[in-house]
């Protein structure tokens, strides 16, 4: 019986028919006809391989108690499957919202009380969606995913504070010494990214994060070899990130070699050859 309940309900046409009857409660001849778009021949034919679930009263199809309780499972099926999808772009979509309350708070600086206000929104919504990203199946936006590596450090850094260097996460100041400084509140969301939610689609696509990375390797750069006295630490944050799985550390090695050597000959630069 149960083999032929599936033969049944493996055509389409079928399972409309089902469903259809179903939300209907009843139905005649000419409605399934018309509503369902069926020739004559086809809707015969597929009435009759649905006798052992629908039975007629008059003019009138109506669903058998044997297949009100098969589309009722075949509705449960269908609503987990879509619950499943969309479950699978849950921390990506936490992650996306994260960064915009990242954004708006850092315009807030001067209002403390809505500052942490949205900056605590935005921590939870991150930690949220490496919760997520660990403890189920997650599949999609995997570009989208890498390329807010690139804009989690910098968010204060781009919302009205473009020319204050001090927001940026991690960063040295160079005089005669070397002295390390942090912004706490850009230094916690990028850690979270960085080590909880990037290393798990980094190798998705190793062009693209090659060459999000060399973006920002090119502005340290410029800036290590400016007559400024910072350095950025976050393409060193980047690289550090790699060192979560094997397979990061064999994709990323030259570029992390590149990203030291950048950083000491700029810490050079800066305190033997700069005037």
């Amino acid at each position: 019986m149960k083999d032929n309940f599936t033969r049944i309900i493996k055509d389409k046409i079928r399972r409309e028919i089902l469903i259809y009857l179903y939300n209907k409660n009843k139905a005649i001849y000419s409605d399934i006809l018309h509503d369902l778009n069926l020739s004559t021949g086809k809707l015969n034919y597929h009435l009759k391989t649905l006798q052992p679930l629908i039975t007629k009263e008059g003019d009138y199809y109506m669903l058998n108690e044997k297949g009100r309780q098969l589309v009722e499972i075949m509705l449960s099926l269908g609503n987990d499957k879509r619950e499943s999808e969309y479950a699978k772009y849950l921390a990506q979509f936490l992650a996306v919202a994260s960064l915009i309350f990242l954004f708006i708070a850092g315009g807030l600086l001067s209002q403390i009380n809505e500052f942490y206000t949205i900056y605590s929104i935005s921590i939870i919504l991150l930690l949220a969606s490496a919760f997520f990203l660990y403890t189920q199946e997650v599949k999609g936006l995997e570009n989208a995913m890498i390329f807010l590596s690139i804009l989690f450090p910098y968010a204060f850094y781009l919302n009205g504070h473009i020319f204050v260097y001090f927001v940026l996460p991690a960063y040295l100041i160079i005089t005669s010494s070397v002295s390390i400084h942090y912004y706490i509140y850009e230094l916690i969301p990028t850690l979270i990214y960085y080590f909880g939610i990037l290393p798990k689609f980094m190798n998705y696509n190793e062009k693209l994060m090659i060459t999000l990375w060399t973006i920002i390797l090119g502005i340290d750069v410029l800036s290590s070899f400016s007559y400024s006295y910072l350095i950025d630490l976050t393409p060193l944050l980047l690289g550090l990130s790699t060192l979560i799985n094997r397979e990061s550390i064999q994709n990323y090695k030259i570029l992390f070699i590149l990203t030291l050597t950048v950083i000491i000959v700029g810490i050079l630069f800066k305190i033997i050859i700069k005037p």
